[in-house]
């Protein structure tokens, strides 16, 4: 009898979408019988630790970065440059030891630039391949996709989460641009899985999902309840705190909750006739399997958001408005005229690929 394969997945640690984004990974790796040891920290450990309690979860250094409260995300990396780079060397000294610690025999690491070793197979995950730099400082991208294609080759495969065809959901950012490794697009992944049957009755008239690192996340936070109070809309709001037990609060028309389990929060999108978000990648992977309209309002300063939602909306898939034009009853009537998106999430494309893994080991 073949024992049981021991592999290591290690999920970035900048809000918890690229933590979500590993719930399928993980469910096809358990299907498979491989015994999973999920290695993270922050808001993305805590999500993963209420989805997953059953597995082994190890703590790894956290990135630490913060991002401004006002200005450019860029300046704010370059400052932070060297204790991200002490930060990746950690969690590389510490994966040598969890490989001999576990026995792990391949890792996935989802963007985490350290999470590599000769000793066995690794795949990173990304769907940034080429990094974009802001308006007016394009100069500067070809050393950070320089920067980054470094990292990359350190690993055996990329997996990009996305599609082929016509620019699939990430556009520039993962499409005619060469990766320095073997890459393979494994299709979009979402923790939510479409129930058979007619979708829930509508509860909400908005539902606003406050995601990403801090300070970011609480003035997101602030903006969206102070609106909320003052307009007439039945609204949910989640808060994107998992790391927190908090019961549901009831203020006037609103239902706030720190965080929700996934069935949960598939009824709840489902049951809202707009969704207000981040337009993070993971977070449209999530939509677009719903096929939920929604409102992006990218972090101010993160370049990646801010081309994801002009993306979209320039396709008209989703209505955007920057973070200091937020107005909810306008966005409200703006956003009628684009329906959102649906795509068939291929889920073989990655249970091919993990079966192609897991007979190389």
């Amino acid at each position: 009898m073949n024992k049981r394969k021991n592999i290591l997945l290690a999920p970035l640690d900048w809000g918890i979408g690229h933590a979500t984004r590993c719930v399928p990974i993980i469910n096809s790796l358990q299907k498979k019988d491989v015994n999973v040891i999920i290695a993270s920290s922050g808001r993305a450990a805590s999500f993963l630790q209420a989805e997953f309690p059953s597995l082994e979860h190890v703590h790894i250094p956290e990135y630490g970065i913060r991002y401004p409260r006002k200005g450019g995300m860029l300046m704010q990396m370059l400052r932070q440059l060297p204790a991200i780079q002490r930060s990746i060397n950690r969690e590389h000294r510490v994966l040598d030891s969890l490989i001999d610690k576990y026995r792990i025999e391949a890792v996935i690491s989802d963007n985490r630039f350290g999470m590599w070793s000769s000793k066995v197979v690794c795949i990173y995950i990304t769907h940034q391949v080429r990094v974009k730099a802001p308006a007016g400082l394009s100069f500067i991208e070809g050393i950070l996709n320089k920067m980054h294609r470094k990292y990359i080759r350190q690993y055996d495969e990329c997996w990009i989460p996305d599609i082929l065809e016509d620019g699939g959901l990430s556009g520039e950012l993962a499409h005619n641009s060469k990766c320095p490794v073997p890459s393979y697009y494994i299709g979009p992944q979402s923790r939510f899985n479409l129930p058979a049957g007619p979708s829930p009755e509508k509860k909400y008239d908005l539902m606003a999902i406050i995601s990403g690192p801090e300070p970011q996340r609480s003035i997101f936070e602030e903006i969206v309840l102070k609106q909320l109070k003052k307009s007439p809309y039945r609204a949910l709001v989640l808060l994107g705190k998992p790391e927190i037990r908090m019961k549901p609060e009831i203020s006037g028309n609103i239902e706030i909750h720190a965080h929700m389990h996934t069935d949960a929060m598939q009824e709840a999108m489902l049951s809202s006739d707009l969704i207000i978000c981040r337009p993070g990648y993971s977070g449209i992977m999530d939509l677009s399997l719903l096929g939920c309209p929604a409102v992006l309002v990218p972090t101010p300063g993160q370049t990646e958001q801010e081309y994801l939602a002009a993306y979209h909306q320039q396709k008209h898939h989703y209505y955007s408005v920057s973070q200091a034009k937020l107005n909810i009853s306008n966005i409200v009537q703006a956003s009628r005229n684009y329906p959102g998106l649906k795509i068939r999430h291929q889920s073989d494309i990655l249970h091919e690929r993990i079966d192609k893994l897991l007979s190389s080991l």
